[in-house]
């Protein structure tokens, strides 16, 4: 049998996406949980603002420490992310050795 990089790539995209997209819920629901977390703490900081107990520069304040809150949860996603990008490139590649084991 020949061996056909662009069928072989096509394999590898299949191979790939179907991990990424088996996978891709799990970062999705991590962002999402992240957002849940700080959801009450974001509405007390617009609701004392719209009410005006307190100023434009308190609003800026707090919300850089929920920014801080924030993005060490989306840290926490960020591996989940690494992961799946980890297992996307191990399934193509895998893909590729089977079609140059088949080739050969």
């Amino acid at each position: 049998m020949e061996f056909d990089i662009e069928k072989s790539l096509k394999d590898m995209n299949a191979a790939a996406s179907g991990v990424i997209l088996d996978k891709s819920p799990q970062v999705q629901d991590c962002i999402k949980k992240a957002l849940e977390e700080e959801k009450q703490a974001l509405l007390n900081i617009a609701k004392a603002r719209l009410s005006n107990q307190i100023n434009d520069d308190d609003v800026n304040s707090q919300l850089e420490d929920e920014k801080i809150a924030l993005e060490a949860a989306m840290l926490a996603c960020q591996v989940k992310s690494k992961e799946l990008a980890q297992s996307g490139a191990n399934a193509a590649i895998n893909s590729l050795l089977v079609s140059i084991g088949e080739a050969i």
